[in-house]
Order: C-alpha cells, then structure tokens, then sequence
C-alpha cells in the first residue's frame, strides 16, 4: 500500500508545480501590469505637478507686477507660452509622454481637445468635486488628465470685456465674461504603452525565467527525494503525530514550566466528579508582582520554575498531579483514599518545604512566603478551596481549610446585590441627600446642615449609606456618588442662604482627578461658595498629604471650609491638622457616645477642644443622643453639635 502510495505521490508533486508554477506566471503577468498603470499614472501626477508649478509660477510674477503685462510680454503667461513648453518637452522625453492643455472650446485649433480629452472634459463637468482623471482604454496610451477651473486670477483678463486691458480687448473677441470655477479645459498627459510595456515587460519576463528556474530546481531536489524515499508516508505519518502531540501538549501544558495547566486542570477535577475521596491544595506565592517589579520578569520566571520543581518532586506519587495556574498560582490535586487530615498534613509539610527554602537565581538568595487553601470532597472543589485561599491571603497566614464557616458565598451574594442596588440607583436618580442639623452652641440656632448620603428603592425604603457605601468604592462606582450628592446638595441650599452646608469627602474623591476637577467646575459656578464645607475622614489611608493639601490649597481659593471627620480616632494626628489649614475638626462619635460615663472620653474630648482653639479651629461634636451630653459639651465649649436629640437626617429642614 505505501508503494502504491509512494508512486502516487511521484506522480501528484510534477502536476503540482506545474499548476503552482502557472499561477506564479499568471499572477506576476497581472501585478506587472497593475504596477504598469499605477507608474503610469503616478508619472503623470508628478508632470502635471511640475506643469501647474510653471504655470501658477509665471502667472504670479504677471500679476505681482514683477513681470509688467503688455502687448511685448503676453506671449510669456502660460496660456500661451504652455503649448510651445508642451510641444519641447512631448518631442524630448524618454517615454513619447505628449503634455498639453487642451479645451472643448479652443479658440486656437491646436489646442482643441480629442475624443479622450473631451471624455475627460465631460467627467470633470459631471463630477465637479473631481480633480484628476484617468482611463486605460485605449491600447496605445494612458489618458491623465488635470482640470482647468477659472479662478480669481483668471478673472483679471477674461470677466468682461470692458474690464480687461486694452491690448488683450483689441487682440481677442471671445475670451472674455469666464465665470469662478468653470471648466475651461485640461491639462492632457499621454503615456504611450508601448514604450511602458518594453520596460515593464523586460522586467516581468526576467521575474519568470528566475522563478521558472527555482522552481525547476525545487521541484528537482523534492521529487528525487521523494523517489529516493522508500518510507514518505509513515515518515509523513510520523510527523504528523509529532506535531499533533505537540498541539495538545501546547493546548494543555503551561509554556513556562511545562505542568498541566488550567484547562487540563479543569478538565480533570471534572472527570474526578465521581471519585469517593478528592482533596485539592490551591498554593499562591505572597507579593509575587514585588519580587517581578524588584528583581525583574527574567528573575521572577525563573522562581516560578523553581517553586515548580519544588511541589512536583515533593508531590511524586502517582495518584498527585501538580498544576501550574495563571500568574503566580499552583495546585496539587490528588483523588487517593486519604482522608482530609492526611492530605492536610502532606500539604502543611510542602508549605513549610517552600518557605525555608533558598532560591539562589542568577546571584540573588530570594525567599518567599506563600498563601495556601484546602478543600476536600466538596462538590464545587475549586470554589471551595479558592474561598479558603482568599481567607488565607485577607488574614496573613500561609494555610486555610474550607469549612463552612470560610464559605463566602452569602457575602458574595450580597456585594452581587448591593451592585445591582447601585446601578439602579444611579440610573434611574434613586441617590438623594438627607439633610442633619448643626446646633451653634454659642448661639443657640442651628446655622449649619450636613448633607448626608441615602438611596430611596421602588417601594419608597431609605436604604442607609453602611449597606452601599463599601461596595461602591470596591466597584468603582463612588465618584458617582459623589456627583449626585455635590449637584443635589448645592441646588437645595442655593437659596438658603442662612445655613452652611457639608458634603462628605473620602480620600479616593480627592485623588481621583476627575471629581476633583468636578468640585471646582462646581466651586467656581457657585454663587456662595463660602457656605460650602467639605468633611474629609482622616484615616491610614492617607499616604501622600501632599496630594491632600494641594486639594484643600485649590478649594479654599474659593473661600470654601474644610473639616476633619472622626478627629479624635485611632489615627488622630494634631501635626496633620496644623499643616493641613482645616477649619473645623468633628469629634469622633465614640468619645461623644461615652462622654457622660467614661471620664477619659470627656478628658480627650477637652483636649481636642483646647487645642482647636488655640490654633484658631472650631469643633463639631457629632451623635449627641441626650440632654446631659449636650451639657457637658457645652460645659468643654464645644462650638457645635449634631446628633439625634438635635434632630434625624431628613429630605427637609427643620
């Protein structure tokens, strides 16, 4: 069968390259002449380019008056000084190329258009947005034609008779009442084919004898080693195997180190769905993306390569497969009749083997932690074992086992909800501002209101901002937010002009360029931007003041105020404030809450108080709940105070 087979193939490989070989000839016939008439035509642009330079030259040293207009020079404007340029240049060049300006009104015979300058004519006069034509049709040239449209300058000589100097009206009866942009003639350009086709021709049958012969000597060399080969078609059979294997192999090993990757992995924890016992480890490397920004990808590759050699050579067993996942993540999956305990145990001893071990690469002793989850026969394996390595890598330690108390699922439902609450909310104008009160302890009024954040949903529920607020900023729809709590804020106070009112501020508004260029779009358009207050949380959150100063720098040019939200928190820190430049600090709610009772609240609180105002500040208290707290922040001299038992958030003003 393969001689027969192998005689088949001596027969197919002639008839093949002779088709291939006829192609080519074919193809490279049509190319030549394609790039025949595209060089004819770019030729033609070049000469119509120089011939319009001429012409537009020597008209403009007539009408600059460098070139005084009289019976002596007329011969010198191009009208008519072109045809006899025309006439030396079509007698001399290389290719017979014929150049003349040519009409369908000539007043001089010689200049009277033939019946492919009149083709081109008529098509300039259809389609007067077109400058440039060109026709092949004809076997012995190539027709280029530029249209000849009236313009300003032409009008000095050829509008109305009486206009025109008195030399040219003595000389001419006819030239005369041309209209701005009419069709007067072309510039002609013919290129003759035949001198076209020698050169073009030369160089296309050069082309096919070289082809012809490679070809030959291509064909010679495949068919006596087709001849010669007694073994093609298991060779070729072979080959094809090869290559097959290598496909799959690329299809499901990963490039780098050569493990199973997540398509074989997936594949095989869904083939094991039936397997009484399965255990899964999914192991990620910590601040892996330091180690590649430190050490570079080079580095980093090769400590993938590593940690890989490392968990196969301690996951040797013929039940245990390792996988190399995206990025920096493995996984060891075995479905042995082990009980969850002993997988555990196995894969506590690999974490350890990892983490004490010293990668030396290319100079450099690098160490790493790694964050591991574990789940076993659990339905949804990898689901599992994911949820257990994100605790894992959210608390800090290296070994995290799925249970249901990891299962995250409900909190995943709930951020899934809480988005889908948002973009409604956002879409449809849900998001309103409730309105707090700020009693002037020294006054006894209420001169000031902070706008505070709500959502109303279909069935008219005010859902709390502790429900949206987090997975806002997580989903990156706070600024948002923002938006709609600044626009609403600043049109219901625009004509109470009695009140101050705050709108909260989180550290991603100010750093986001955007809102902040937003916020002073609004400051500037605002009529009484004095009574506008932004309340800014200070928090760890805070790595560059640099950038919070420029911001409360940029809206107090407006006369806008700032305040500290929660001051008096864990991370309180008095020198911010002095280089800040605020002007209210708001006393966290934890020390008003317990003022009454816990005597170091009262104690810090007082501190807070003294210190505001030996800097010039003024302090706001907030959740004031009772009568006997409002007495003790007025006996501290608290300026002001907001809180229940002043009065609730509400849509309107007290």
């Amino acid at each position: 069968m393969e001689k027969y087979l192998n005689k088949k193939i001596l027969y197919i490989i002639p008839v093949i390259f002779l088709l291939v070989l006829l192609f080519r000839i074919f193809y490279s016939y049509h190319d030549t002449q394609k790039q025949m008439q595209e060089f004819a035509k770019k030729e033609a642009q070049v000469l119509k380019s120089h011939a319009l330079a001429h012409r537009y030259y020597y008209q403009d040293l007539y009408f600059d008056k460098i070139i005084p207009l009289n019976e002596k020079t007329l011969q010198g404007l191009p009208a008519y000084s072109s045809y006899f340029i025309n006439q030396t240049f079509s007698q001399n060049n290389p290719f017979n190329i014929s150049l003349q300006t040519v009409s369908d009104r000539a007043r001089d015979p010689k200049n009277k258009a033939d019946t492919e300058e009149l083709k081109a004519i008529n098509y300039f006069k259809e389609h007067p947005k077109k400058h440039e034509y060109f026709n092949g049709d004809n076997p012995k040239y190539y027709q280029y034609a530029a249209a000849l449209k009236i313009e300003q300058k032409c009008l000095k000589c050829h509008s109305a008779k009486e206009d025109a100097p008195l030399f040219i009206q003595e000389r001419y009866d006819k030239a005369y009442n041309y209209k701005l942009g009419e069709i007067r003639g072309v510039l002609s350009i013919k290129i003759p084919k035949e001198k076209l086709n020698e050169y073009f021709l030369h160089h296309f049958t050069t082309s096919v004898l070289y082809d012809t012969f490679a070809f030959l000597v291509l064909f010679y060399i495949i068919y006596t080693i087709a001849q010669k080969s007694k073994n093609i078609n298991s060779y070729l059979r072979k080959t094809v195997q090869i290559q097959t294997q290598k496909l799959k192999d690329s299809l499901i090993k990963e490039r780098l180190t050569g493990l199973p990757n997540r398509l074989k992995f997936l594949e095989d924890i869904r083939n094991s769905k039936e397997q009484p016992s399965r255990h899964l480890a999914l192991i990620n490397i910590d601040n892996f993306k330091d180690i590649n920004d430190f050490y570079g990808h080079a580095i980093g590759d090769k400590l993938l390569l590593s940690v890989a050699q490392r968990i196969e050579d301690f996951c040797n067993d013929p039940a245990s497969t390792v996988y190399k996942l995206p990025s920096d993540e493995y996984a060891v999956f075995t479905d042995a009749n082990i009980t969850p305990k002993d997988f555990q145990r196995r894969i506590t001893k690999l974490l350890s083997s990892i983490q004490k071990y010293e990668y030396h690469i290319h100079g450099y002793t690098i160490f790493i932690t790694v964050s591991c989850g574990i789940a076993s026969n659990e339905a949804e394996l990898i689901i599992k074992a994911d949820m257990a390595l994100q605790l894992a890598k959210n608390s800090k330690t290296d070994l995290v086992v799925y249970s249901t108390l990891v299962d995250s699922t409900e909190v995943v439902n709930k951020n899934i909800q809480g988005i889908a609450l948002l973009k409604e909310a956002i879409a449809n104008d849900k998001i309103v501002p409730y309105f707090q009160p700020i009693y002037n302890l020294h006054t006894q009024k209420i001169e000031k209101y902070e706008s505070l954040v709500r959502i109303i949903n279909d069935n008219g529920d005010v859902i709390a901002p502790y429900v949206f607020l987090d997975i806002a900023a997580k989903s990156k729809l706070y600024p948002n937010i923002t938006y709609t709590m600044i626009e609403k804020t600043f049109a219901f106070f625009e004509n109470k002009k009695e009140f101050e009112f705050s709108i909260n501020l989180s550290i991603d508004d100010i750093l986001n360029e955007k809102t902040v260029t937003f916020i002073l779009e609004k400051l500037a358009t605002y009529k009484t931007p004095q009574r506008v207050v932004f309340e800014i949380l200070e928090s760890n959150e805070i790595e560059n003041y640099e950038d919070v100063k420029n911001f409360i720098k940029k809206v107090k040019s407006y006369k806008a105020k700032i305040a500290i939200d929660d001051f008096g928190s864990g991370y309180s820190n008095f020198s911010h404030v002095l280089e800040l430049n605020v002007d209210y600090l708001k006393i966290d709610a934890s020390l008003v809450k317990n003022i009454t009772k816990d005597e170091n609240a009262k104690k810090i609180t007082q501190t807070i108080v003294i210190f505001a105002k030996n800097i010039g500040l003024e302090t706001i208290a907030e959740y004031v709940e009772d009568k006997n707290s409002l007495e003790i922040l007025r006996q501290l001299e608290v300026d002001f105070v907001q809180g229940y038992y002043i009065g609730k958030p509400s849509p309107k003003l007290l």
